[in-house]
């Protein structure tokens, strides 16, 4: 198991939180329940592929890069739905490993591009250029999610700590989806797409900015415990990227059934597909949690509704990965995990 593989928790925790709150309790119960089995799964067989030098983590950070922060991700988003089943331990559990990874692999992975890059000579700065697909703006929902989960945890604990973290978290996250933006955007504009590109991980950068927004809700939440990041600037910033990741839907979608129309496109089930089911649930439930915040009824009818939407690509990615597994086929080398560079 690849540490990319935990984009299936990401999508299925969500999914599961989003549920919760249109009221259909017992499904995202059990929604729940297979985001945990899943991470309970694939906790294990990555450390066996880590330790036992199967995928070491040299590798894995140098070939698999910005996708090994799925794990992060993951382990923030599990740790936000178990505070409202009032696991505070469990959760912060979860917290604590997440940042660790967090730490170890952001450093890691930016450490790699470094080297990565100062092995190629000047005129070779276009093939480096094209690793920055969509998968890297895992850099920010990593970080957005352990803001949301310190966020979650720190409104049901009173912790000061924790408030202040979750805002200091957010605001890295914000910088560091400028950043990331920039980068894909000139990759997008100066080396394109090829056809046999998956553009599925593309949706990620909707993720990104809708986790954001959704940090920025849950620092909201606790403006009492933290003095560190201003209400106001927290509010525009939020409402914003809300806007501008909802402008953000329509080239996606068009991004993406381009692709499937061009000869050589990557079609059926593989892993990178749970990426795009990410941003969908998180879409709706930021959307709702700010509009919860800000006091925007509208906004909240959106996020509630979408939240059916999320539950239904859901649905469709898992009917692919039966008929796949049924079938006995495998995903592309080129198509395997979160995406392809």
């Amino acid at each position: 198991m690849r540490l990319e593989h935990f984009t299936f928790v990401m999508a299925t925790g969500i999914v599961s939180t989003a549920l919760l709150n249109t009221g259909a309790t017992v499904l995202s119960e059990i929604v729940f329940a297979i985001a945990l089995a899943g991470y309970a799964v694939l906790v294990p067989g990555a450390l066996l592929g880590l330790l036992g030098g199967r995928h070491p983590l040299v590798d894995e950070l140098s070939g698999r890069a910005a996708r090994t922060l799925a794990f992060v991700a993951a382990g923030g988003v599990l740790a936000a739905r178990m505070v409202v089943l009032h696991w505070d331990v469990a959760a912060l559990v979860l917290i604590v490993v997440s940042a660790a990874a967090w730490a170890v692999l952001q450093y890691g992975v930016f450490a790699a591009a470094v080297v990565a890059a100062s092995r190629r000579g000047p005129a070779e700065s276009g093939p480096g250029l094209a690793l920055m697909d969509g998968t890297w703006f895992l850099v920010v929902v990593s970080t957005q999610a352990l803001a949301v989960s310190l966020g979650s945890w720190a409104t049901a604990t009173g912790s000061e700590v924790g408030a202040t973290l979750a805002a200091l978290a957010w605001g890295l996250g914000v910088l560091q989806l400028i950043i990331i933006a920039a980068l894909v955007a000139a990759r997008l504009l100066l080396v394109g797409v090829a056809p046999t590109d998956e553009v599925s991980p593309y949706w990620v950068f909707l993720g990104s900015g809708a986790i954001s927004v959704l940090g920025a809700a849950e620092v909201l939440g606790v403006r009492a415990d933290q003095l560190v990041v201003p209400d106001l600037l927290i509010g525009g910033v939020a409402m914003a990227m809300w806007a501008f990741v909802t402008w953000m839907l329509v080239p996606t979608i068009a991004l993406t059934l381009w692709q499937r129309r061009r000869t050589g496109a990557i079609r059926g089930y593989r892993a990178a597909l749970w990426s795009m089911v990410f941003p969908i649930g998180m879409y709706g439930e930021s959307t709702r949690q700010l509009g919860h915040m800000r006091g925007i009824d509208w906004l909240v009818d959106i996020g509630t509704w979408e939240a059916w939407a999320a539950f239904a690509v859901w649905l469709g990615v898992v009917a692919l990965a039966a008929v796949a597994a049924g079938a006995g086929v495998r995903p592309l080398p080129h198509a395997e995990g979160v995406g392809h560079g």
